[in-house]
């Protein structure tokens, strides 16, 4: 008797290869990200819109007086705007876009089935 090779096993391999491109995608359309601005005048020149700039106060006080304050643009998926669409480890971040006038870009990964969400944020110095 000859010996043929299994179908059950290049089966079993596409499948696999199949479920792992699947979460691929699925993990890249999952991620949000919002760019951080120090004043307004830097968002509108990146977004050209008031609608799409919003202001973030930072509740920090320093003696009578409060500092800081922050900017954020819109939500946008990795990969748009010129942003990288590299996946990265939970728990790592991303500096600004190239030609941004942002001074950090935060990111924001949204489980599905059942995932856990979470937001993470950098700024350059």
């Amino acid at each position: 008797m000859s010996t043929r090779p299994r179908k059950s096993s290049a089966r079993v391999t596409l499948v696999l290869l199949g479920a792992a491109a699947l979460v691929s995608c699925g993990q890249q359309e999952n991620t949000l990200r919002r760019d951080l601005y120090a004043n307004k005048e830097d968002c509108l020149k990146d977004w050209g819109d008031e609608l799409k700039c919003a202001e973030q106060p930072a509740p920090v006080r320093s003696g009578s007086s409060y500092h800081g304050g922050y900017w954020y643009g819109p939500f946008y998926r990795g990969g748009d705007y010129g942003s990288g669409s590299t996946i990265r480890p939970h728990g790592t971040v991303d500096s600004a876009r190239p030609g941004s006038h942002a001074v950090g870009t935060s990111h924001i990964s949204r489980g599905g089935f059942g995932g856990s969400g979470s937001a993470h944020a950098s700024a350059g110095s």
